[in-house]
């Protein structure tokens, strides 16, 4: 049974919140094949946010694969293509949609989204604010030119959500649907039941006048 990264406690099975102490838990990933990370060099771009220059990461397995990463605030900037590319390799895309836990890793996001617009670290030009696949609930900085910004932890998120099979699923209302439909189906069982161990009513039966009437005089 999994448990809760902080506290131990049993993890409940639709959701990623520990019931206990209210933890955010990882979903369990199976990487394609083991990231090998190499010491970072200093990047001629700059970060959005700190204004200070990106690391040159290369992530790669058998073939160089480079990203900028902050130093300070982890954020990352993909150039185009290479974000699809590098969620490919790093995680087995589920076929089966696990509604529950995605309606709750929607709910609990791993970076919590601030309206701002920022430029690109490569032209300097403002970026646009898109979420990834529409329904991933990933709000990206997307330069059309360049490339894509993503705040720490929004990877991970991306690599979650697929790892649960959302790329695979409609959009975020049809999850949100079926977790409610589910659940009022589970209500109206435990209602049902609940009504079932009741019994029947016991009915108390009618006085016969017969007996009402002699019962005066005796």
């Amino acid at each position: 049974m999994p448990r809760c990264s902080s506290c131990s406690a049993p993890l409940p099975a639709k959701s990623i919140i520990c019931a206990y102490c209210g933890t955010r838990n990882d979903i369990d990933i199976t990487p394609v094949h083991k990231e090998k990370r190499l010491p970072s060099v200093p990047s001629d771009r700059y970060c959005p946010d700190c204004a200070i220059a990106l690391e040159s990461i290369d992530i790669g397995n058998n073939t160089r694969f480079v990203v900028e990463k902050c130093p300070e605030c982890y954020g990352l900037f993909f150039d185009n293509g290479e974000l699809d590319q590098l969620l490919e390799d790093s995680v087995k895309s589920s076929y089966y949609i696990d509604h529950h836990k995605l309606h709750s890793l929607l709910q609990n996001p791993r970076h919590k989204d601030r309206v701002t617009y920022r430029h690109c670290p490569v032209c300097d030009q403002l970026m646009q604010r898109q979420v990834y696949k529409d329904r991933s609930g990933v709000i990206m900085d997307v330069c059309l030119q360049d490339g894509v910004w993503l705040d720490a932890g929004e990877f991970k998120q991306l690599q979650e959500w697929i790892a649960l099979g959302g790329a695979s699923n409609p959009n975020r209302q049809e999850i949100d649907r079926r977790v409610i439909m589910e659940e009022r189906k589970k209500q109206k069982r435990a209602a049902h039941n609940h009504q079932a161990n009741k019994g029947p009513k016991r009915t108390e039966p009618l006085p016969d006048p017969y007996f009402d009437f002699l019962s005066m005089f005796f």
